[in-house]
């Protein structure tokens, strides 16, 4: 077992977790779904977590952390993770759509992706979400406070 490992399963485990808590919010006809999704990937971390800590019995824990951190970009780290909390943030404002797309555009730019790639994603992407979401699931997405 690696020690990145036991980071990796422990926020898995929060996230999961979480996620779990906001569903049970839901109303009862809404929490089917998504409890599903989130059982199963709590039972697809415990698998990987029993097989992980029997591998570890064996072989011990190696300390895999420098390797793994080798080559961390700081600063474009943190540049994705604010672009992430101004994307809630915008969310709530301006919608989900509109959000969505600033958002994956801004990122893929910051990141250097080609200008005709941006557009095709942004495009394809925002289709395929309204398209599942919004025509066959029929599941409101979030329009903002300014279209409200």
């Amino acid at each position: 077992m690696n020690k990145s490992d036991i980071g990796v399963v422990a926020v898995m485990y929060a996230v999961c977790l979480t996620f779990m808590g906001l569903t049970l919010q839901f109303p009862p006809e809404a929490q089917t779904y998504p409890l599903c999704l989130e059982f199963g990937l709590l039972a697809l971390i415990t698998i990987f977590l029993v097989v992980n800590l029997a591998k570890a019995r064996r072989q011990g824990i190696i300390n895999d952390l420098p390797e793994v951190f080798s080559g961390f970009l700081r600063n474009q780290f943190f540049m994705v993770l604010a672009g992430c909390v101004v994307y809630l943030a915008l969310m709530f404002a301006i919608g989900f759509y509109l959000s969505s797309g600033l958002f994956l555009a801004a990122i893929m730019a910051y990141l250097r992706v080609r200008h005709l790639h941006i557009a095709i994603t942004v495009v394809a992407l925002s289709a395929i979400i309204w398209a599942v979401f919004g025509k066959f699931l029929n599941v409101p997405l979030p329009l903002g406070a300014l279209f409200d």
